[in-house]
């Protein structure tokens, strides 16, 4: 038989043309990926934070340019775009109705201030009346009316009070002629008891020389004669003395009866007076107002932006925005949406990142911030039916200030640009970050019943 001989084994193999040598090298190149990952991993931090979309706006927000009542327009005096500053004219509304209304409540307002006037003078007693105080801040226009109100009230002053000087004059002439009567009568009638005591002492005298036969008795009877008439005219003088008095106190009366009237005429037309006083100058107030905004002015210095009017003779409907001022004498700010599930981990005055995702500029910082507000409740949003808090992020001027570097001062920094805001909430490396789900779900897991 013829056996064979195994040659030599043939030293050229390689090892992939050994199965398990392959195999093993795979596992030994897994094994060192997989233990440089978890390195990597673990040494590599990704730190944990929330995620909120925004965009620059200005501290305060825009100011939006209304009208109350509405109206027609009669002039535009701005463009989209332009500049304007604080107090500036933008629109005139039509003000023809208005102003006709102010006009008839100024001359009522400023009549029952000139009347007013008066009234105290004359309830004080003065001789003259000054212009009410209200009258020194009057524009031109309404110091015409007031200057016609009050030449009026000076006229019907002196008329009133001379009137009234009159009816007194008249009762008190009627005083001083009943006391001039009572006076004579007083007069005559201490004459008449001085002359009955003359007559008594000659009556004794010439009854000493009867009772003699000296003188006859006719005499005596002459002398009671005498003395009883003269008693006859003192009752007549003391009866007009009386009545005199009683006519003085009369008069007197009336002259107090005239002057309670007077003082209670005054003082119920100053009551009357300030009724409507208290119920026109309200409203007058109101329309002088109304007319005012019939010129709308600018609310604040900035940039006119989404300007809604366009034609003279158009017609603003009340509460409508005509257009929006921007303010630039005021900080930008970054409002951001921050998600419901995150809104809890945040607080004031946390560090926060800014990053402008729409500048093009790839050399573009990342900014530093702080949170500064936190709405108090979410809000929705309609279009994609989802909740979420309003944050208000401060990024300082001076970070602010690397952007103008870069894109130079005439591009700058524009309210309206979105931006990227991330805040940091706590560190961990990309190995959390890969466990954490894994851990919460065992979490879970193991408290199911």
């Amino acid at each position: 038989m013829t056996r064979s001989i195994a040659g030599p084994r043939d030293s050229s193999r390689t090892i992939s043309d050994d199965p398990r040598r392959m195999v093993l090298a795979g596992s030994a190149i897994a094994g060192l990926f997989f233990v440089g990952f978890l390195g990597w991993a673990a040494l590599t931090p990704l730190d944990a934070g929330a995620y909120a979309p925004g965009t620059i706006v200005v501290a305060g927000n825009r100011q939006a340019v209304q009208h109350r009542e509405g109206g027609v327009v009669t002039a535009l005096k701005v463009q989209e775009g332009q500049v304007v500053t604080r107090g500036q004219p933008l629109v005139e509304v039509s003000d023809t109705d208005i102003k006709a209304s102010e006009r008839g409540l100024a001359g009522e307002v400023l009549t029952l201030l000139a009347q007013r006037a008066r009234l105290v003078a004359e309830r004080d007693g003065r001789g003259a009346f000054a212009a009410p105080p209200e009258f020194a801040s009057l524009s031109p226009q309404d110091r015409s009316l007031a200057n016609e109100a009050m030449s009026l009230q000076q006229l019907q002053f002196r008329a009133r009070r001379q009137a009234l000087e009159t009816q007194r004059g008249v009762l008190g002439q009627r005083v001083l002629q009943l006391n001039e009567q009572a006076g004579g009568a007083e007069r005559q009638l201490k004459a008449n008891v001085d002359q009955q005591q003359l007559i008594r002492e000659e009556y004794q005298g010439v009854k000493e020389l009867a009772d003699k036969g000296y003188a006859p008795k006719t005499r005596l009877l002459a002398l009671k004669r005498a003395e009883a008439s003269l008693e006859g005219e003192n009752g007549a003088h003391r009866a007009q003395i009386a009545r005199s008095s009683e006519a003085v106190g009369e008069t007197r009366l009336q002259i107090m009866s005239l002057n309670r009237e007077r003082a209670e005429e005054v003082a119920g037309q100053l009551r009357d007076i300030q009724v409507r006083l208290d119920d026109l100058q309200p409203k007058w107030g109101a329309v002088r107002e109304q007319l005012a905004r019939a010129v709308i002015r600018a609310p604040a210095s900035g940039k006119v932006v989404g300007l809604s009017v366009f034609t003279v003779g158009g017609v603003i409907s009340p509460g409508q925005t005509l257009m929006e001022i921007v303010p630039q004498d005021r900080d930008l700010v970054v409002e951001a949406r921050v998600s419901t599930a995150d809104a809890d981990d945040l607080r004031l005055g946390q560090q926060t990142q800014v990053r402008f995702s729409s500048l093009h500029e790839r050399n573009l910082p990342i900014l530093s911030g702080v949170l500064t507000k936190l709405s108090a409740d979410s809000f929705a949003d309609e279009k994609s039916e989802t909740r979420y808090f309003r944050a208000e992020v401060k990024v300082l001027p001076s970070e602010m200030a690397k952007i103008t570097a870069i894109r130079g001062v005439q591009a700058g920094i524009q309210p309206g640009l979105p931006v990227e805001v991330i805040v940091p909430l706590r560190r961990r490396t990309a190995l959390d970050y890969l466990v954490e789900p894994l851990v919460q779900t065992f979490w879970r897991a193991g408290r199911e019943h």
